[in-house]
């Protein structure tokens, strides 16, 4: 029954956190229970072994599984499984893995389509290199709030970019983490990070077609990088793994593989699937 965490459940979900082929869900436990809770999260529990949870955001639909046991999905589980989750729209099930046909099985068992991979890229920085920036690039303020969230959801794409909402950018731009470039008045680019300790994560790069070839994302990624030189010890991202530009980009920054990829399926047929 739909949003009925049973005892059982509750604790396929405590023995599957932070265990990678049991689940792929990187929620904490206590954000899981809070937003079951609250009808957050939708909760399908199954006798049979498995817990789905499926968490409306901006846009789509992201679900997430807890599994008893690697075998659990059987035929019969599969199909009432799928009839659950049938209605929703712009389903999306990722896996953040470095052994991705382990941990990708029980998206493939449910008939999720395999869509996108990025992989994860890390560059510990060199005091000593020299950052030029073309283009001058400020920190933004709310102002700018509405412009760069339409540049955003102009650009990306909303089922697997991992774009922020509305509010998630408001609290960006209040803590100083979002570095913009005007251009005659025009919103021409922007970055998005977050810092986390001794650790950057570059969140978001973006710059409007208008003003492509003109080395705006190069002069956002500098100023971003001397901004945080000093109190950063490692910078961190993820890209997309056919964006062959940004990938060029970044390494030739210094950023190199560390080994984790993503794998985000969908359960739509509205959308392009990759083969």
């Amino acid at each position: 029954m739909r949003d009925i965490l049973t005892e059982k459940g509750k604790a396929i979900i405590l023995n599957a956190i932070g265990n990678p082929l049991l689940t792929n869900c990187y929620l904490s436990c206590r954000e899981i229970m809070d937003k079951i809770s609250t009808h957050k999260i939708h909760c399908f529990c199954y006798e049979e072994g498995i817990v789905i949870l499926i968490h409306p955001m901006d846009g789509l639909h992201k679900m997430y599984y807890f599994i008893k046991s690697q075998d659990v999905l059987i035929p019969c589980l599969v199909r009432k499984i799928q009839k659950d989750i049938e209605n929703y729209q712009n389903l999306e099930g990722t896996v953040v893995t470095r052994m991705p046909v382990k941990n990708v099985d029980i998206l493939d068992k449910l008939e999720f389509h395999p869509y996108k991979k990025y992989i994860r890229k890390q560059m510990i920085p060199e005091t000593t290199k020299q950052y030029e920036a073309i283009h001058k690039a400020e920190t933004a303020d709310m102002d700018d709030l509405n412009d760069i969230y339409q540049l955003l959801y102009g650009t990306f794409d909303i089922m697997t970019d991992h774009l922020v909402s509305k509010a998630e950018l408001r609290t960006l731009i209040e803590v100083c983490q979002v570095l913009k470039i005007a251009i005659d008045g025009e919103l021409a680019g922007v970055l998005l990070f977050e810092t986390f300790g001794k650790k950057s994560y570059l969140r978001s790069i973006c710059v409007s077609d208008k003003f492509v070839g003109k080395k705006i994302g190069l002069s956002l990624l500098y100023t971003y990088i001397l901004k945080n030189l000093e109190t950063t010890k490692l910078f961190y991202l993820w890209v997309e793994s056919t964006n062959k530009r940004a990938i060029q980009l970044y390494e030739k920054l210094g950023y190199k593989d560390d080994g984790m990829q993503e794998y985000i399926y969908l359960y739509t047929n509205k959308y392009r699937i990759n083969s």
